[in-house]
């Protein structure tokens, strides 16, 4: 359901990295720095350990006042980066953010069992859910609960991963609400192992079940190596078998070799439309990139195949050479690197060139990571441009 785009190999990988020991590409440095420059770091205000979405101001309060947004789905992919690809000082980063998370999960932060989007002043002061009442993107707003929940059980196991201490997850009270936030995501688990994106909107999207299949695995490593709850463990890693069976099933179109992007309540499953880029071209990517189908597998191939013969320099413009033209300016970083794990590097070579030129710091003074460019994206650009070696 989100816009802005977990692999998990890391679940496979037997060693621990510190976040300290990476040696750093410097474009990949530039990112992880500019990441942790959107993290509010002033203690005893309300934002603290919070992470902007990117850079400029979200909206004008009364009196011309300027709110800077938190979004929780978007700090998680965000925060995946830092930790996968072991970016320096990702671990202080990675407990602050996750501090921030665990301290909004109440009635008045996440009345959805997930914090909403949160607006801060400049200094992290000012907390508030409303910015703007009456518009949809500026108050109370949860874009999909499924992804909220799902996308930070992936951050909390990737943090265990790269050596942030239990302390900061493995309390009794963080281990309760740990189950808790569980509890809200299977909720929303249907009969075809779906789950819907929120409890009163029911649709079940390929996007927001793919990121669900990655964090209920996520969450059952969690289970089996930190809380030393086997049971537990196995009773996730079943949900999230049925739910890479009800996408496998429900959501594959065998005969068009595309995913649907889709499952309304009425069981409608609209056709693939190709001409538009999101959601329809961008939720292809998805499956490969969260793990539910391997890169090898012929469907994640087929899919990607038929996304490069679409949006290649004719009809539509090349997704890698002009990424700014596919989708209002965003450059869909996430796709990109669903592309790399499927060996396509000579088209990733070309993307990353044009998004240096089009996002990173110039000579000229050009502001850097201009909007639209997310934490989000900065995370999945981290793993492009981090070699695998190094993590």
């Amino acid at each position: 359901m989100q816009r802005v785009p977990i692999f998990l190999f890391y679940i496979a990988l037997s060693w621990r990295v510190s976040c300290a020991e990476a040696a750093f590409p410097p474009d990949a440095a530039l990112l992880a720095h500019w990441i942790a420059g959107q993290q509010y770091s002033q203690a005893g205000l309300p934002g603290y350990g919070g992470l902007r979405i990117g850079n400029g101001v979200a909206a004008t309060g009364p009196g011309g006042t300027p709110y800077y947004r938190v979004s929780p789905y978007s700090a998680n992919l965000g925060m995946l980066g830092l930790l996968q690809t072991r970016a320096p000082g990702c671990i202080r980063v990675a407990e602050l953010w996750i501090g921030w998370y665990f301290a909004h999960l109440n009635l008045q932060s996440a009345p959805d069992g997930v914090p909403d989007d949160h607006f801060y002043h400049a200094d992290g002061g000012g907390e508030t859910t409303c910015v703007k009442p009456g518009e949809r993107l500026l108050c109370h707003y949860n874009d999909a609960t499924d992804s909220a929940v799902a996308t930070f059980f992936s951050v909390l196991w990737a943090a265990h991963r790269a050596g942030v201490p239990a302390t900061t997850f493995d309390t009794p009270q963080r281990k309760q609400q740990v189950e808790n936030l569980a509890e809200v995501l299977l909720k929303l688990q249907q009969s075809d192992g779906l789950c819907r994106a929120k409890s009163d909107y029911r649709v079940e999207y390929l996007e927001d079940n793919s990121e669900v299949f990655a964090g209920l695995h996520a969450l059952a490593e969690l289970e089996q190596d930190v809380f030393n709850n086997p049971e537990r463990s196995t009773f996730y890693q079943k949900a999230a078998s049925r739910v890479q069976a009800g996408i496998l099933q429900e959501l594959y179109d065998p005969r068009a070799k595309l995913f649907l992007i889709a499952k309304f309540e009425n069981g409608r499953r609209p056709p693939t439309d190709l001409n538009n880029w999101y959601p329809d071209t961008q939720a292809q990517a998805w499956p490969c990139l969260f793990g539910v189908l391997p890169p090898t597998d012929p469907r994640a191939r087929a899919a990607m195949a038929v996304v490069d013969a679409r949006w290649h320099g004719g009809a539509r413009p090349d997704w890698t050479a002009n990424p700014e033209q596919i989708d209002h300016g965003w450059i869909e970083a996430g796709n990109a690197y669903a592309a790399l794990l499927a060996g396509e590097t000579n088209r990733v070579r070309v993307y990353v060139q044009a998004v240096k030129h089009l996002k990173f710091p110039t000579s000229a003074g050009a502001s850097a990571f201009a909007w639209p460019f997310s934490v989000a994206d900065a995370g999945w650009l981290l793993q492009i441009l981090t070699p695998p070696t190094d993590r």
